[in-house]
């Protein structure tokens, strides 16, 4: 079995000297076409961050927040925390 390693060990090495000695040697190309290539997507963008300026998503939760408490009259001193929040 070493001996058959051997041999192909000195197979190898003499192939490679045949293609090294040739002036015109060239390793084969891979020929990739770019247009064919799937371009990375855009992730999907919020609707309603697109309306409100491209505001965060946490923020957009922040503010909903606040409309309801708002509407429902709960405590000042929770809404300004919201508000803090936001800044």
């Amino acid at each position: 079995m070493q001996k058959e390693a051997e041999q192909r060990v000195r197979e190898m090495q003499s192939r490679a000297r045949l293609l090294g000695e040739g002036e015109n040697f060239s390793p084969p190309r891979v020929k990739q076409d770019f247009r064919s290539a799937n371009p990375p997507k855009k992730p999907a963008e919020n609707p309603l961050s697109s309306l409100l300026g491209g505001m965060e998503n946490d923020k957009l939760v922040i503010l909903a927040l606040l409309w309801i408490l708002w509407n429902e009259h709960a405590d000042s001193k929770l809404i300004l925390a919201l508000l803090y929040l936001l800044l």
